[in-house]
Order: structure tokens, then C-alpha cells, then sequence
């Protein structure tokens, strides 16, 4: 604790000398029903572009959220294996997770499938933290991880890629962007991804593979009618594992398509109308003891609707109303329990934003009537006062819940009179925005109830935990000329209601990026740092740190090298457990990219 509030400090007075005064405009959109200025938000957001994946060229979104931005991700081995996400201490399904703004968590239990998602392909990812059920309905009780792969410039240009990595690592892929007229922009992208991996436990020898193709599309229409947002995003392939040391393997099929309209009703109000579908497929290769293939297929269907900009209105983003209908429907097939159920949820959501003697008062409520539980309110308030010119600081107070998903209610051990959990939070944050530098600091509270555990002795999943989270973080970016530094602290108590801290999550973590230009090589300096944690059987996972380079040449106009050096230390780390063996991680590795582009 000492050494985090020391470099605190170091980053909050470095902050006044290498920087200017003019404001940066950058907007994000995972926090409110509409764009919002970064400098306008309580609640943090971490935003990744397509120039710092490049810079960073991570593998996976595990191993970004871990490495770049100091989050407990725990893996059950290598590439494609079982990840879990920990936002702020809050359980590993507990962040929504969505793909061109489509939720792709499945309706059984567990997280997203975030081992499935090429980086590749990714344009941008924003990461809010806190409750946003009031934004993004059930689940996002710990936060909300959306992911675009629809091109943030609109230039026509088209490329190849060649990646190869340790374990027979390889993957191809190709892009090609078109504007087909002035109004009019296609988007086509693609990768297929094979390796042949490494034992995922320390008590095995057995090589476990990873095989994914990937393809994302999109098309962008802006008509005398209305403007269309057509994407689509499907990955397939095959996972290799360990159950309970016997290799076994699935298939899956993960898909997220949806279209966008908005237009604007002359003298009255702009609407936007969002139709999607997703679909979360899993089906075991291996028969289980009952000479059965087990299998989970979520299929999703989601429409919503949303008016703003109001001719009453005198600000166009004070006010907005919508109303969204979700349709849910899984069939389950695990160890002889198996069940076919369809949920269905609607809600009412509005925002409210005003300013008024230089404070700026967001508010948002959601009404969801879900056909299980009834009625579930939501909402989210945030204050922002302006102290200077340089300075701000705001507050903000919210309440989330997480609906129990179908297994959990007719799976095995299910429950159908558990309660939804609940998620209620209070959050301070200091931000200093400049053109060249950021540095935000804030300090929350989250107190989560009514959580989902399985009681043993009478052999059902019950609403019997409550836990609670307090901690502060420290994010500081700074962009110069030939370099760029982003550094990350975070210090936190997870801890459940009898004092014990909570599994998987460390108390202390911190990640800095350095990004320098050398001649002509573009470099990256990557160090993170995890404290203690433990896991289940109260295994101790203990501390660790890791290094990363990269470097990045272009060799001409059209053709760019990229080498990334991983675990640069070659250390031995864990994340995660079994009974009587460690899961185990990426050792010093060493992963080539080409980069060709063909012509505009």
C-alpha cells in the first residue's frame, strides 16, 4: 500500500510538467445512453484503439485486460482455454460483454466467451467499471466491456497477415474497407487461427490445441431516408482441454448480428431502432458418463428503441427515452440434467443530463419487468462539478442487479426462487484532462447482496454470500510527440461477508506502457504487476510480475514487421487452480507478424 500511494503521488505531480492546457474531446459511449464527452464522465472508462492494439499487439483479450490494463482475468491454461474477468472485484459474471453493441454473455453459466475474440480484428474497446444495469440492463452489475470491429476511418484499402507464434502458433487474415459511394462504406475482415498448445496443467504433459476462424463484416448507409449500421461477427472452431485430467474437446459457434436505423423527425426528435440477434453454441466431442453429448446453445433476440434530440429541448443530449425487448432461449444438455427454457425481459429506460452554474448532473433509470422475477429498478446519478479550468471532480451513486441466468435456475442444483443480485456503489473521482495528458483518480465503494453460491448441505444454489469492494485507482496517459506513456494502479479489498478475500482477485495491481519511436522502430515497454490471491480449496496463487516487449517496423510503403517478445523474464505464473495442479501461462515466447497492404 505504501509503494502504491508513493507512485501516486510521483504520477500526480509529474502530471503538471509535461503537459499543456488545451482540452482533449474524446467521446465514449459505454457509460450513457448516448456519446459522451470522457471529460463529462464520474464512473472511469478505459478506451483502447486500434493504434494502441497495434502498438501492444496482444494475443488475446485476456492477456490485454491483464496486461495493459492491470485486471484479475484469471485462464485455465493457454490460448482458447476458460477465461474469467473480474472488474473491480465483482464475480466473473458480472460484466456484459458486447460485440458492435450486441450482448453475446450466454444464458447459461459463466462469463462471455472472450477466448473466442481475435484482437486482430478488433477497431476499439471501452471497459466502463461500476454498476451500468441502468444502462445496459441485467448482468453489468461490475461494469461493461463493448467491443467494436467496424473501421473507425472510412478509407477504402484492403491488406493480408501473417502471424506465427511458439506451439505451431499460426494465423492468417485479410481486410478489405470500400467506399462504395459517397454515402455508402463496406467493411469485410477474416482470420483463422491454429495452434497446437501447451500442457494447461503443471501436473501434465498433454498438449491442448486451439483452432478458430473468425469473420466480421459491416455496411454503413447514410440515405436521404435514414442512416443504416448493418455488423455482423462470427467465430467458430475447436478447444481442446482437461476434465478432471481426461483430455476431451468441443466445437463452438459464436455469433453477433444486428442493423441499426436513426433518422430525425423534422420538429420533433431523432429516433434510433436497433434490431440484433446472438447466438453462444458449445457441444461436447466426448460422450460424459451417461453416454451423452452435452450441449448449450443460447440463441438471443433483441430489439430496441430510443428517441432524443426533443424540439423542446434546448441542449440536443438532455433528455432520451427508450424501451427495449429481450428474448431469451437455451437448451441445455450437461451430465444428464438437461432443460429447454425461454426468458423473456422488457424494460424502460431514460437519461437525463443538465447543466447548470458549471456543474454537470447526468442521471439514468431503467424499469425492467423480467417474466421470472417481476419488476427490477436500476439506476445511476452522477454529479460533476468543474473546480478550474484544469481540474474537475465528480460523484456518483448506483444500483445494478444480475437476474439468475437458466441454468442456475433448472440446471443442476438450480433454484427457481433465487432472488437477483444486486450490486450498490459510490464513486469519487479527481480527472484532470489536457490535449496531451490525463490523469484521473478515483475512489469507490461497491456492496454486492443476494449472491449466488451453492449451499452443500442441502445441495442447492442459494442467495447466500454478500461481499463488498473499496479501493482506489490511479490512471495516468501521456502523448508526446515520439512517445506515450499509460500507466495504471489499482488498490482494493474484494473480500466476502466474513472478511475473507475473494478468490481469484488480488488486492494490488498496476500495468505501464511505454511507447517510443527509434529511427524509425516503434517500440513497447510492457510491465504489470498482481499481488497474492487464492483460489478454490484455499490454493494461494501467489504474486507476480511480467515484461513485454514489442517492436514494429515498416520496411515500406506497403509492408510492416512486427515482433513481440512475451514473459520477457520467463516467469512461472498462475491465475488460476485445480484441486491438485496449476493452471499454467504463456512462458518466454517470442510471436512474428507481417503486415502487407495491397492498395487503396
Amino acid at each position: 500500500m505504501y509503494r502504491f500511494k508513493s507512485v501516486a503521488i510521483l504520477v500526480f505531480f509529474f502530471s503538471y510538467g509535461l503537459s499543456d492546457e488545451l482540452e482533449n474531446y474524446e467521446t465514449v459511449t459505454v457509460v450513457s445512453s448516448l456519446p459522451k464527452l470522457l471529460e463529462d464522465t464520474v464512473l472511469v472508462v478505459d478506451k483502447i484503439d486500434k493504434e494502441f492494439l497495434e502498438k501492444t499487439q496482444p494475443k488475446n483479450l485476456s492477456s490485454l485486460l491483464r496486461e495493459s490494463l492491470a485486471i484479475d482475468v484469471s485462464s485455465n491454461g493457454g490460448m482458447g482455454q476458460l477465461s474469467s474477468i473480474f472488474l473491480r472485484g465483482s464475480n466473473s459474471n458480472h460484466a456484459v460483454v458486447k460485440i458492435n453493441g450486441i450482448k453475446i454473455n450466454p444464458g447459461t453459466a459463466g462469463g462471455a466467451s472472450i477466448y473466442n475474440l481475435d484482437t486482430e480484428l478488433i477497431s476499439n474497446i471501452e471497459i466502463g467499471y461500476g454498476p451500468l444495469s441502468a444502462v445496459h440492463g441485467s448482468s453489468a452489475i461490475g461494469g461493461v466491456i463493448d467491443i467494436s470491429t467496424r473501421p473507425i476511418n472510412k478509407t477504402s484499402q484492403s491488406s493480408i497477415g501473417i502471424n506465427i507464434g511458439p506451439d505451431n502458433y499460426q494465423k492468417q487474415s485479410f481486410r478489405f474497407d470500400q467506399q462504395l459511394t459517397d454515402k455508402a462504406f463496406f467493411n469485410l475482415a477474416a482470420s483463422k487461427t491454429d495452434t497446437d498448445g501447451y500442457p494447461v496443467l503443471s501436473n501434465s504433459t498433454l498438449d491442448r490445441g486451439y483452432e478458430n476462424s473468425t469473420t466480421i463484416s459491416s455496411l454503413e448507409i447514410n440515405s436521404d431516408f435514414a442512416e443504416f449500421v448493418l455488423s455482423s461477427w462470427l467465430a467458430e472452431g475447436k478447444i481442446e482441454y482437461l476434465l478432471f485430467g481426461t483430455p476431451v474437446s468441443q466445437d463452438y459457434e459464436n455469433y453477433a448480428h444486428g442493423i441499426g436505423i436513426t433518422d430525425d423527425i423534422k420538429n420533433a426528435f431523432t429516433y434510433s431502432l436497433n434490431i440484433s440477434k446472438s447466438k453462444d453454441f458449445i457441444q461436447q466431442k466426448d460422450l460424459n458418463f451417461l453416454g451423452q453429448i452435452d450441449i448449450t446453445n443460447t440463441h438471443r433476440d433483441f430489439v430496441e428503441f430510443v428517441i432524443s434530440n426533443f424540439s423542446f429541448s434546448k441542449q440536443p443530449d438532455e433528455f432520451i427515452l427508450g424501451i427495449d425487448n429481450e428474448d431469451e432461449e437455451v437448451d441445455y444438455l450437461s451430465y444428464g440434467t438437461s432443460y429447454i427454457e425461454n426468458i423473456k425481459s422488457k424494460s424502460i429506460f431514460t437519461s437525463v443530463n443538465l447543466n447548470f452554474f458549471e456543474n454537470f448532473f447526468s442521471a439514468s433509470l431503467r424499469n425492467t419487468d423480467h417474466d421470472k422475477y417481476g419488476i427490477n429498478l436500476s439506476w445511476n446519478m452522477e454529479l460533476l462539478r468543474e473546480l478550474n479550468k484544469k481540474w474537475k471532480v465528480g460523484i456518483s451513486n448506483a444500483s445494478s442487479f444480475r437476474s439468475p441466468v437458466s441454468s442456475e435456475l433448472y440446471g443442476f442444483g438450480g433454484n427457481i426462487d433465487l432472488k437477483p443480485e444486486i450490486n450498490k456503489s459510490t464513486e469519487i473521482n479527481i480527472k484532470k484532462i489536457n490535449k496531451n495528458s490525463d490523469l484521473n483518480i478515483s475512489v469507490f465503494s461497491n456492496k454486492l447482496s443476494n449472491l449466488i453460491d451453492f449451499d452443500y448441505q442441502d445441495y442447492v444454489l442459494k442467495n447466500i454470500i454478500k461481499s463488498s469492494n473499496k479501493g482506489i485507482e490511479v490512471r495516468y496517459k501521456l502523448n508526446m510527440d515520439e512517445w506515450n506513456l499509460m500507466i495504471l494502479m489499482r488498490s482494493q479489498i474484494p473480500e466476502d461477508n466474513e472478511g475473507k478475500q475473494l478468490l481469484r482477485r488480488s488486492k494490488t495491481s498496476g500495468s505501464l506502457t511505454l511507447t517510443k519511436d527509434i529511427y524509425g522502430y516503434l517500440g513497447t515497454i510492457n510491465f504489470s504487476n498482481f499481488g497474492k490471491r487464492k483460489d478454490f480449496g484455499d490454493i494461494k496463487l501467489p504474486s507476480y510480475s511480467l515484461l513485454n516487449l514489442s517492436v514494429t517496423k515498416e520496411l515500406n510503403m506497403s509492408t510492416k514487421l512486427s515482433l513481440k517478445l512475451e514473459n520477457v523474464l520467463d516467469k512461472n505464473y498462475f491465475t488460476a487452480a485445480a484441486s491438485n495442479a496449476f493452471y499454467l501461462n504463456q512462458g518466454r515466447s517470442i510471436w512474428f507478424k507481417l503486415h502487407y497492404e495491397l492498395g487503396k
